[in-house]
């Protein structure tokens, strides 16, 4: 009993002191596609000003409203920690289930900047730059889904880049990386 009471104080003890979340936890991605009752709490705004957030999540909207790369916003974000996002279109042609277009894929970005007002940029390290919506003609409408992730590493995380956008499997992506969540997400649509 005394041994597993110190356990219990010696995980609190680094958690609360470092920062560190021993228990991790993955979001199946197939239950990411219900729709915005799973994807909520971040914020995305176009250049132009638009913003997409839980109040209109999964509005439809013209393609050149996101040509830029967007901000994005997350007023929850822990200022100690990092995070990673994700944007990707799980409607791009070839329809093949679990397989995404990835539009986007930026690690080691801070909480502060998550929590950031004004800003034009989010900052972080694109290791797959920004590549703006473009459905193509006949396809009909596609969801962009931004997600993300919590660094359970802190700003440790490599990742493996995918040498394609097109095909990206993100469940088997996401194996092995200890990143947590999605904590956070949003979609929006658009289509040619």
């Amino acid at each position: 009993m005394i041994i597993w009471f110190h356990k219990i104080v010696l995980v609190f003890l680094i958690s609360y002191f470092y920062g560190v979340s021993l228990q991790c936890s993955v979001t199946d991605t197939k239950s990411l596609l219900e729709g915005c009752d799973r994807l909520m709490g971040l914020n995305v705004t176009s250049v132009g000003g638009t913003m997409v957030n839980d109040h209109n999540c999964d509005v439809l909207l013209p393609k050149q409203v996101f040509m830029e790369e967007p901000l994005f916003q997350y007023p929850l974000a822990d200022t100690k920690k990092f995070y990673s996002i994700i944007m990707v279109d799980p409607d791009a042609p070839p329809q093949v289930e679990g397989e995404f277009y990835l539009h986007m894929l930026k690690s080691n970005i801070p909480g502060l900047a998550l929590k950031a007002e004004e800003s034009s940029k989010t900052v972080g390290i694109d290791y797959r730059g920004y590549k703006a919506p473009t459905p193509p003609r006949g396809t009909g409408t596609h969801r962009y889904m931004s997600l993300l992730y919590e660094q359970a590493d802190g700003n440790n995380f490599l990742p493996f880049v995918p040498t394609s956008r097109n095909r990206f499997v993100l469940a088997k992506w996401l194996r092995g990386k200890n990143l947590c969540g999605p904590v956070a997400a949003i979609q929006f649509r658009s289509q040619f």
